[in-house]
C-alpha cells in the first residue's frame, strides 16, 4: 500500500511503502524527484498539439481574404472576440493581442517571442487556506448579510486564482506556440509560412479594434468581486467593520443616557416640543 506525501515549498514527493511480512508491516521510504525533462516534454507535447489548429486558422483567414472575402474573415474573428468579452476572460484579449504583436516583432527581427511577466503570481496555498476559512465562518454564522459578505468573498478568491491560472496559459503557453511554429519555419513552405504569418497579423488587428461587448449587471458584479479579491479587498472585513461602527455608536448613545438623570432627559424633550415654555 502507498500513500504519497506532499511536502509544500519542496519539488518531491516521499512514497511511503508498506509491505507486510512475517515480522508485521515495514515501512519503506523511496523518494521521487520532480524532473524538469519530463516537466519540458510535456510542455513540448501540449504545444505540438495546439499548433496546428493556430496554423489552420491564419491559413483559413488568408485564403478568405486573397478571395476577396475579407469581411467574412473579420466578421468571424469579430464574433470570437466578442463572445470572449462577455465572459471574465475579457481581460485577456489586450494579452493575447500584446502576445501576437511581440510575435511580429520578433519575425522581423528574427529574434523568438519571449516570455511575458504576469506580475506578481498569487499565494495558491494562502488563497486555499483562506478559501478553507471563510467557507468555515460560512457554515458556521446565521446572519443573512454576513453570509452574503463570505460568500463574495469565496467567490472572488476561486474567480481570481482561476483566471491568473488562466492569464498564465494565454501569455505563456501562446508565446510557447508561437515560438515552436517560428522554430520550424525553415521546414514549413513558404506559402505555409507566409499564411501563419499575415492571418496571425490580421487576427491580432482585428482583437485590437474589434469593441467589447457591454457586460450584464451580474457579470460586472462577478468582475468587481474578483478585482476586488485581486485587490485584497474582503467584503466581510468590511462587514465586520460596519457592524462594530454601528455597535460603538448605539454603545455611546446608551453611554450618555446613562449619564443623565431620566427627569433631566423629560424636561429637555418638553422643552424641544414647547419652545415657547
Amino acid at each position: 500500500m502507498t500513500g504519497p506525501q506532499f511536502q509544500r515549498g519542496t519539488s518531491s514527493i516521499r512514497n511511503t511503502d508498506i509491505a507486510t511480512t512475517g515480522d508485521g508491516p515495514r515501512a519503506r521510504l523511496t523518494t521521487s524527484s520532480w524532473s524538469p525533462f519530463r516537466f519540458k516534454a510535456a510542455r513540448n507535447q501540449r504545444t505540438e498539439v495546439v499548433a496546428p489548429p493556430l496554423i489552420e486558422k491564419c491559413k483559413d483567414f488568408c485564403l478568405k481574404v486573397e478571395s476577396g472575402r475579407y469581411l467574412d474573415a473579420r466578421q468571424n474573428v469579430r464574433c470570437e472576440v466578442k463572445s470572449i468579452s462577455q465572459t471574465l476572460s475579457v481581460g485577456l484579449l489586450e494579452h493575447i493581442y500584446t502576445v501576437i504583436l511581440d510575435a511580429s516583432a520578433a519575425e522581423a527581427f528574427s529574434d523568438g517571442v519571449q516570455d511575458t511577466t504576469c506580475g506578481i503570481p498569487p499565494d495558491v496555498y494562502s488563497i486555499l487556506q483562506r478559501i478553507t476559512s471563510l467557507q468555515t465562518k460560512l457554515d458556521g454564522t446565521d446572519d443573512e448579510d454576513e453570509q452574503r459578505a463570505l460568500e463574495e468573498d469565496v467567490t472572488g478568491q476561486i474567480l481570481w486564482v482561476s483566471w491568473w491560472g488562466i492569464l498564465l496559459e494565454v501569455k505563456q503557453r501562446l508565446a510557447e506556440v508561437l515560438n515552436y511554429i517560428r522554430s520550424g519555419g525553415n521546414s514549413m513552405a513558404p506559402e505555409v509560412r507566409n499564411h501563419f504569418r499575415q492571418g496571425l497579423d490580421g487576427i491580432g488587428e482585428i482583437i485590437k479594434k474589434t469593441p467589447h461587448v457591454h457586460v450584464d449587471d451580474d457579470l460586472a458584479h462577478l468582475q468587481r468581486t474578483m478585482l476586488d479579491a485581486r485587490a485584497g479587498i474582503s467584503k466581510h472585513q468590511l462587514w465586520l467593520a460596519a457592524r462594530d461602527a454601528e455597535r460603538d455608536k448605539w454603545s455611546s448613545i446608551r453611554a450618555s443616557r446613562d449619564d443623565h438623570p431620566t427627569h433631566l432627559i423629560k424636561h429637555h424633550i418638553h422643552c424641544s416640543a414647547n419652545p415657547g415654555h
